[in-house]
């Protein structure tokens, strides 16, 4: 029996190294809803005033009025809806009844017996967004009384108290988020999961959702590392990068912000770190654990032994996570990271890995200017201002992109993954733009929709959003497969004479 084991390890290694060595990308086994969800006949026994659907049905019955998006305005209110962002956010929850319904063979209907029925606390959730009509929401479950979390699993997904409901409005083409997550889940060792559903609330209709994992731990998934224990100091973790913890508990001042390397004090509503992990069990000796692990990351990064094997920031990162979590963004455009939208977690036995979120902009669909595709900008932002300088960065970005371009970076398998998506959702993108249609007009009822500037850049049909993605994702590959290497600029030796100068006198 020893020897058996003893092969079959030895079989395993081979493999892996096979793998590892072709260049293949290996199966993470992700879900991807509009490839495996079952077909669904269409409904005979009732007629079209019933509200039928093949997607995953939400329906939200809140205790009394949701709360409004913000506490109060501290400045004047302009016509176009886009431009409030002086307001304060207003985290209020209001108490719940969720019944989610989820057959997987025929249709949902609000008649049916729900698959979960639980009570939650509820409220509008994001930043920007909470000035569109139609919101983003926040679902953290409860016990029936109210106050102890209760973790639900959703459409398969890992089993937790806490949920968003991404409601696209920007995102004309409705499958940024869920196009982006997929691809970063399949590239990444954790991307969140999601499943596009429809939601009413309150009794009314509103539209395509996309119901999506919040970015936490887990014992059975989402994020998979060791749990915290109060009683120790050293502790797992997650941070997010944004704009500033609501709660001063869980705000983090580093040595890159101290120091004025990052862009927390130097660049306001940006690169603010706080702690997510560890929450309500925090203890001051993990709050404090936690920032000198993350600034040690730093410290060697910002250094002049920033390449240094054993004193360099390798030790302390996972290196493709960083690389992935770069390219992911630069391809998409997604330049809102890493400033924004970002989260980094580590293990307490292992290394810092990035996590991605927030495609919404994503594609050249920021509202003030164009991005243009031929650029490259998060390699000057943060801590991959640094991790640029080493060549053997430089040279696993590269290498990794060639791999990536022979299939989760490829047109075909791109475009074809948009029109299966498209397909699959069917007739629910009817349904939303029968609510939000008049979103694709430059205004509506006094107020200017057209989000983007210049004001050629709003589209106005589903098929013109569609069509806008895969026109950039066209130019933007080829700028890629043409200009990736003008990365090596960063880390020429004119470019960081002092650190290598300082580094080969160290040495001597």
């Amino acid at each position: 029996m020893k020897y058996r084991w003893i092969f079959l390890l030895a079989v395993t290694t081979v493999l892996v190294l096979s793998v590892a060595a072709s260049g293949v990308e290996p199966e993470r086994n992700r879900y991807h809803q509009h490839l495996e969800a079952a077909d669904k006949p269409p409904c005979t026994d009732h007629d079209e005033s019933v509200f039928c659907t093949h997607l995953p049905l939400m329906e939200i019955t809140t205790d009394g009025p949701v709360p409004g998006p913000y506490l109060q305005e501290t400045g004047a209110v302009s016509s176009n809806v886009w431009a409030v962002s002086n307001k304060i956010r207003n985290y209020e929850m209001v108490a719940a009844s969720v019944r989610y319904f989820d057959s997987e063979t025929e249709n949902n209907h609000l008649s049916d017996q729900p698959a979960v029925e639980e009570r939650a606390m509820f409220r509008i959730r994001g930043a920007s967004s909470r000035s569109f009509d139609k919101k983003n929401y926040l679902i953290k479950f409860t016990e029936e009384d109210m106050t102890h979390s209760l973790d639900v699993s959703l459409s398969g997904m890992t089993g937790d108290d806490s949920w968003a409901l991404h409601g696209p409005f920007l995102d004309k083409s409705l499958i940024r988020n869920y196009l982006c997550y997929n691809l970063a889940g399949e590239i990444m060792d954790y991307a969140p999961n999601a499943r596009f559903c429809e939601l009413f609330l309150n009794g009314e209709y509103m539209g395509l959702y996309l119901l999506t994992e919040k970015i936490s731990y887990s014992e059975n998934g989402r994020i998979n590392f060791t749990a915290t224990d109060p009683n120790l100091t050293v502790t797992s973790y997650i941070l997010q990068v944004d704009r500033g913890a609501v709660d001063p508990r869980y705000a983090m001042e580093t040595f890159g912000s101290n120091s004025y390397q990052t862009r927390t004090k130097l660049r306001a509503g940006q690169g603010h770190i706080e702690i997510v992990y560890p929450a309500k069990s925090l203890t001051q000796r993990q709050h404090d654990y936690i920032v000198s692990d993350f600034s040690r990351f730093e410290k060697a990064v910002f250094s002049f032994d920033y390449n240094h094997p054993d004193r360099g920031y390798r030790r302390y990162i996972d290196t493709q996570s960083f690389i992935d979590f770069f390219l992911i963004n630069e391809f998409t455009l997604n330049y809102d990271a890493p400033g924004l939208s970002t989260y980094l977690y580590k293990d307490v036995s292992g290394r810092l890995k990035m996590c991605v979120w927030d495609f919404d902009a994503a594609f050249d669909y920021y509202r003030y200017s164009e991005v243009t595709t031929e650029t490259f900008r998060i390699h000057n932002a943060l801590w991959f201002k640094y991790l640029f300088k080493d060549k053997a960065f430089v040279d696993q970005v590269v290498d990794r992109y060639a791999d990536l371009r022979k299939r989760f970076f490829n047109e075909d398998y791109l475009f074809q993954y948009i029109d299966d998506t498209v397909a699959y959702l069917g007739p629910a993108v009817q349904r939303n733009y029968e609510k939000w249609g008049y979103s694709f007009n430059p205004t509506y009822n006094g107020v200017d929709y057209d989000y983007l500037e210049p004001e050629s850049r709003n589209v106005r049909s589903f098929e013109e959003a569609i069509q806008q993605i895969k026109d950039t994702i066209t130019i933007r590959l080829e700028h890629m497969d043409n200009h990736l290497d003008r990365l090596y600029t960063l880390c020429h030796e004119s470019m960081n004479k002092r650190y290598n100068h300082q580094t080969e006198a160290g040495g001597a």
